[in-house]
């Protein structure tokens, strides 16, 4: 009877992980909007994401420039006003926002440091500080972030620089 039990799971876990080899990659790199611009789609969360950092311009394989820094009430500012209002720069989305923690760690890669996120599909992250939009309860001068060095998340005071990575939903 155990050793029944044993091979079904084998084979379960077997099908499982072949499954998943074949799914397909979880993130899709393009160019979007008049003005084309790179994005990234999430399948996993179904979260679009800004292709480079803001302040870095791109195409499919690369991000240019150097990222810029905000404060974290810039960061909104520049994810629900700036970025949706220039066509140059939105793919022809004008719903992006500043993610939330949850959101911003879900592209965290653990097989990479330094930056720790994929760079086939996040080229050019800064492996520094991103902001999230969410407050930091134990202080509410701070929010949350996320450090691309590492994956590591914490508090930090909302009057700093750091850097911004814009998400809407759905592609």
């Amino acid at each position: 009877m155990s050793y029944r039990l044993c091979a079904c799971i084998f084979m379960a876990v077997f099908f499982a992980a072949s499954a998943a080899d074949t799914a397909g990659p979880r993130f899709e790199r393009s160019m979007q909007g008049t003005t084309p611009v790179p994005v990234v789609v999430d399948s996993v969360t179904g979260l679009m994401w800004q292709g480079c950092p803001a302040g870095m311009t791109g195409d499919l394989t690369s991000c240019n420039g150097t990222a810029a820094t905000y404060t974290w009430s810039q960061a909104n500012t520049y994810c629900t006003t700036t970025l949706n209002n220039d066509s140059s720069k939105n793919a022809g989305y004008t719903d992006w926002y500043l993610p939330d923690i949850k959101e911003l760690e879900s592209i965290v890669d653990d097989r990479y440091s330094h930056p720790a996120v994929d760079g086939d599909f996040f080229p050019g992250t800064p492996s520094g500080y991103f902001w999230s939009s969410s407050s930091y309860a134990p202080h509410s001068g701070s929010a949350w972030f996320v450090t691309f060095n590492d994956g590591y998340v914490n508090g930090y005071v909302k009057d700093y620089g750091h850097y911004v990575r814009c998400s809407r939903r759905g592609p």
